[in-house]
């Protein structure tokens, strides 16, 4: 199709969709339908937009994508099952003698955002029932503990390329590829890329020097401690800490599987989903054998993981879904039609802006890389830009975004294990994040130089 303004009309609309109903399933829908019907209108067809639903399906690095997320669904399950998140959180709480004040418990919470990086969700559940004990006996400030689990999460993630959050970058730049629009392997792009998600390491070194030079994080709204009774969620005192095995074992055999399978095979869509694969089936018998869960009942522990992330697996299917639409509408075309406006140099720079007023905005940074992606990257192609440099201003406006915005569900999650309100939480946090950004703009804009 002849790339015109009108192919802009699917991503106008779910950016619209997007921020006023806040639902990312309806708002991609809408752009599907939209694209679908502009489709069949220039070639005659019907059902473009269904059809191109299914279609997804035809893409190994798509389908790959989506049962990673949904095995990674599994995987969490069965470790919380297993009493491994339990297990873990009590040896940390027996262990709690060992941080002997607050820069103690600060550096933990900061370290163990490094060792739970496969899903973001688990890694701040985990650390705010594991360390918000520890600040409220050393006396800490709450606020600061909501800042470092928020600031090493979703940073982590980006940073981890064997990660939902990698999986799903690596299948949007897989449509790319597929459409013709670059070439190369989408997972060694998103690789080459991880020096480029800027805003993800400087977040997460801000936060280390916020913790080694105490800075301390308040808002106007500050809560009042509470006892341990009341802050502390049950302490599971039945799980030994031993327990912790059922974690560590599982998240130690899908590092060394997906790295392992890296070297051997070169593949990284083979490589992540026969990674999780193995470590499923490599638990379970481990499991069966420690007599933690039967057969039957582990399959079924999978199942209800699985189901657990059927939303998260819709929205990966719309968006590649959506991105093959915009492909085929020429969206992408048409907007690099606008180059010569602009100098290649302030791309990587308007990209992360851009992205990160999508993801302030929508409150979600999914959402925010399945609008951009296909948009950036045929613009950045057609202007002879680095690619891994535009997927790393993605990415990262896509973090800056989710930290500023008080809608995002890593905001209200991170404030919510820490005991403190939403609102105090952005405040607290804003400070270092707009440092944060700036600071990646500045870098976005000497690195667009040497594109």
């Amino acid at each position: 199709m002849n790339p015109g303004i009108v192919s802009l009309a699917p991503v106008t609309l779910t950016l619209l969709l997007t921020f006023y109903s806040r639902n990312i399933i309806l708002a991609l829908f809408a752009g599907v339908f939209a694209g679908g019907i502009l489709l069949d209108s220039a070639q005659g067809t019907l059902f473009a937009g269904i059809n191109g639903i299914a279609a997804v399906f035809e893409n190994s690095w798509c389908a790959k994508a989506i049962l990673f997320v949904l095995m990674t669904g599994s995987l969490v399950h069965v470790i919380e099952q297993s009493g491994g998140v339990k297990g873990f959180v009590r040896l940390l709480t027996v262990k709690q003698r060992a941080v002997k004040s607050i820069l103690g418990a600060e550096v933990l919470a900061y370290l163990l955002g490094m060792v739970l990086f496969v899903d973001t969700t688990v890694s701040i559940v985990v650390r705010g029932v594991a360390i918000r004990p520890l600040f409220d006996a050393h006396k800490g400030n709450r606020e600061k503990l909501s800042y470092i689990i928020d600031s090493t999460s979703a940073s982590v993630a980006f940073l981890s390329p064997a990660t939902g959050a990698g999986a799903f970058l690596a299948a949007l730049i897989g449509v790319q590829v597929s459409g013709g629009v670059i070439s190369g392997d989408p997972f060694t792009l998103v690789l080459q890329a991880v020096p480029f998600q800027v805003y993800s390491m400087v977040s997460i070194v801000i936060a280390g020097l916020a913790i080694v030079g105490r800075k301390e994080v308040v808002s106007k709204g500050a809560v009042a401690r509470q006892t341990e009774a009341e802050s502390h969620p049950e302490r599971s005192q039945g799980v030994p800490a031993s327990g912790a095995v059922n974690m560590l074992l599982p998240l130690g055999l899908f590092i060394a599987g997906v790295f392992g399978l890296m070297v051997l095979t070169g593949d990284g869509s083979t490589s992540i989903f026969t990674g999780i694969l193995l470590t499923l089936a490599v638990t379970g018998v481990f499991y069966t054998v420690r007599g933690v869960v039967d057969t039957q009942g582990y399959i079924a522990w999978c199942i209800q993981g699985m189901a657990s992330y059927l939303e998260i697996a819709l929205v990966l299917t719309l968006s590649f879904a959506l991105s093959n639409l915009l492909n085929q509408l020429g969206t992408g075309a048409y907007l690099a039609g606008f180059g010569h406006h602009v100098h290649p140099a302030l791309v990587p720079a308007m990209v992360f802006v851009g992205g990160a007023l999508i993801s302030f905005m929508s409150g979600t940074g999914g959402g925010t890389l399945s609008i951009l992606v296909p948009i950036s990257i045929p613009l950045a192609a057609a202007m002879d830009v680095n690619i891994p440099l535009v997927l790393g201003a993605c990415g990262s406006g896509a973090v800056f975004g989710d930290h500023c915005s008080p809608i995002s569900d890593t905001t209200i999650l991170s404030a919510k294990v820490a005991g403190v309100g939403g609102m105090d939480h952005v405040r607290a946090q804003i400070p270092f994040a707009l440092t944060g950004g700036t600071i990646s703009f500045l870098l976005f804009l000497v690195l667009g130089l040497f594109r």
